[in-house]
């Protein structure tokens, strides 16, 4: 694969990763480097750098339905949903969820990022890269 791709998160995204950014720094400066907070970091940060730019179209990595033009990563309990334009080589981080996933639970992350998704949220960054956006039903 020629060329890099470049990663750029969404406004939801930034404000879990700096959550989380916040969070591993404070167990950090206390000395508690093996903290959970930390180890998430890295690996928010492995996928961002290295897992994702590697091989950003994986077919494995491809959600389905309606959903299918949108990726996910996921590393321990951390799931990072993205899409991409390989003709702009960039890749947009739409959201990044560190909660337990029990489908079909209000609160599991896909079913909170199909509704964003949905609900026109991330229609400007579709649009952008020229990704076709999901249609209901």
């Amino acid at each position: 694969m020629s060329g890099k791709y470049t990663v750029e998160l969404t406004a939801t995204a930034e404000s879990v990763y700096r959550r989380s950014y916040e969070e591993a720094q404070a167990c950090i400066k206390v000395g508690d480097v093996s903290n959970s907070k930390v180890t998430l970091l890295r690996m928010i940060d492995d996928a961002l750098d290295n897992l994702i730019p590697h091989d950003p179209f994986d077919p494995a990595r491809a959600l389905s339905g309606s959903l299918s033009n949108v990726f996910r990563i996921k590393k321990g309990r951390t799931r990072i949903c993205y899409i991409g334009s390989s003709r702009q080589r960039k890749i947009v981080v739409l959201y990044i969820s560190d909660t337990p996933r029990k489908q079909g639970d209000v609160h599991d992350p896909y079913a909170i990022f199909t509704r964003l998704v949905m609900s026109g949220k991330f229609d400007e960054v579709f649009d952008k890269l020229g990704v076709r956006k999901p249609r209901s039903g």
